[in-house]
C-alpha cells in the first residue's frame, strides 16, 4: 500500500469519526479535490463509503 494513500485514509477516518465534517470537507482536508474520487478510494481502502463509515464509527 502506498504511504501517502495510507496517511490520507487514516486522517480521513479520524476526521469522519470525530469532527462532524461533510464528506467533501474531509476529502479536501486530506488532499482530494474531487469528492467522488475520494469516496471511491475510501471505499476501496476501508470497505465502507465515507457516509457508512461515519454512521458506523462516529464517536
Amino acid at each position: 500500500m502506498y504511504l501517502l494513500l495510507k496517511l490520507r485514509m487514516q486522517k480521513a477516518m479520524e476526521l469522519l469519526r470525530v469532527d462532524g465534517l461533510k464528506n467533501y470537507e474531509v476529502a479536501e482536508a486530506v488532499g482530494y479535490s474531487n469528492p467522488q474520487y475520494f469516496s471511491i478510494c475510501f471505499k476501496k481502502y476501508t470497505g465502507y463509503t465515507p457516509a457508512e463509515y461515519k454512521k458506523k464509527f462516529h464517536v
